[in-house]
């Protein structure tokens, strides 16, 4: 007896959402057809028909909208599109009970992203006696309680699995099973399908001459490690259809790698005062969030988005030791903007901090009072605790250039509900 691995995506699952809730849709809406959609968008802001898409029903990629197309170019290329805003408590809270769903048919689960989650199950066993069958099953069951599509790709490990549930989104039926054994679907694939390898896929293309996974597996791992190092085995055992992952159950609950934030600003910024009162917003969540989890971190990184969203960079830099209080960062990320910064607006920004390590005893200093912020953090800290972070917050956060009121409103930087 052997695990089969399956993963299970909903399909444009904010779009799904919104028509879901809706009752003028529900009557014409099919499960076997994707065409009984409605043409819409998940977008920014309605209001003013700026923002960029989040999702989009399939009718509406069909007639050539994408995810982050800006909204207006959308309704020039689609006028009649409904467009609706995000909501991503509704969202949230959806996905919650789809996981919860997908550990009742399969209680070896483990959450991947708010749309995705892999499984696993014994087979042969009575229990799971027909692969596809039990995937049909799951399937039926999210469309009957939430009207949410889902396509599912069942494999021998779970990077398989992944690769065929790209596959089932172009597939009738919206499941495939590759069996144990069973590489030849695998490898007549491209090796842009090749999922995890981002750029390297390319350069398999260009320096190697591979056209598809099936010629990737014919490259001997030496080869592979010496132009790709650690990750030449991991490109390796992928070609030959192997991935020793387990499912990670509490996956959602392990320890952070790294805290980050972004904010997608509403206008262009071009002052450096303006770019400064951001970065020092973002950066006191992040160090809240650190402090909570009783972490810190000794490397900051600094994330700019010119306008239009073209261009910018990502720069990042060690701290002499491990902070998690935005007195002592801040400065190391104003420095990486002035560095940096070319002067052109500025439309999206994001903070982040990296190579954490556990809390244990303070630094101390002959220059600062480092008990003394301690404290003063621990206070804050809890006073957003308990009645939220717009409770306490710096004056700067009350000019034109502040975000944190509007961000307070929001979830994963959307609107909770409709605004």
């Amino acid at each position: 007896m052997t695990l089969i691995y399956g993963l299970v995506d909903m399909q444009s699952f904010y779009a799904s959402c919104e028509v879901a809730s809706r009752p003028e849709f529900t009557v014409a809406r099919r499960m076997e057809r994707d065409d009984s959609d409605p043409l819409l968008v998940v977008a920014g802001d309605p209001a003013r028909r700026s923002g960029i898409i989040l999702a989009a029903t399939p009718p509406a990629k069909t007639r050539g909208i994408t995810t982050a197309m800006r909204l207006g170019e959308a309704l020039r290329l689609v006028p009649e599109l409904v467009v609706a805003a995000p909501r991503m408590q509704l969202y949230i809270e959806t996905s919650t009970r789809i996981q919860q769903t997908i550990r009742e048919y399969f209680p070896l689960q483990e959450q991947f992203s708010v749309d995705e989650s892999f499984f696993a199950f014994p087979h042969p066993s009575a229990l799971f006696g027909d692969p596809v069958a039990a995937a049909r099953s799951l399937q039926q069951a999210i469309w009957d309680q939430f009207r949410v599509r889902c396509r599912i790709g069942l494999a021998p490990n779970k990077w398989m699995a992944k690769v065929a549930n790209n596959v089932a989104k172009k597939t009738p039926g919206g499941i495939v099973w590759w069996p144990d054994g069973d590489l030849e679907s695998l490898h007549n694939l491209p090796v842009s399908k090749m999922w995890g390898l981002r750029k390297r896929a390319q350069v398999l293309e260009l320096e190697f001459g591979t056209k598809t996974i099936g010629d990737v597996s014919r490259i001997s791992r030496g080869a592979l490690r010496d132009r790709f190092g650690a990750w030449g085995d991991v490109i390796y055992r992928w070609s030959h259809g192997e991935d020793p992952s387990p499912i990670h159950p509490n996956a959602y609950d392990a320890p952070h790698k790294s805290y980050s934030h972004r904010v997608t600003l509403p206008r262009d910024f071009y002052q450096r005062d303006e770019a400064a009162t951001v970065i020092l917003e973002l950066l006191d969540e992040v160090c809240h969030r650190l402090r909570r989890a009783g972490q810190r971190g000794r490397r900051v990184g600094l994330g700019i988005t010119y306008a239009r969203f073209e261009g910018g960079f990502y720069r990042a830099r060690a701290l002499t030791t491990a902070r998690d209080d935005a007195h002592s960062i801040y400065p190391t990320l104003l420095a990486l903007l002035d560095q940096h910064w070319s002067g052109e607006g500025i439309r999206a920004i994001s903070v982040s901090v990296d190579d954490l390590k556990t809390a244990t005893d303070d630094q101390l200093s002959l220059f600062e009072d480092i008990p003394r912020r301690v404290e003063l953090n621990r206070a804050i800290d809890l006073i957003h605790e308990r009645y939220g972070k717009t409770s306490l917050y710096r004056a700067t956060s009350l000019t034109a250039a502040g975000q944190l009121l509007l961000r307070s409103k929001k979830i994963g930087g959307h609107w909770s509900g409709a605004p």
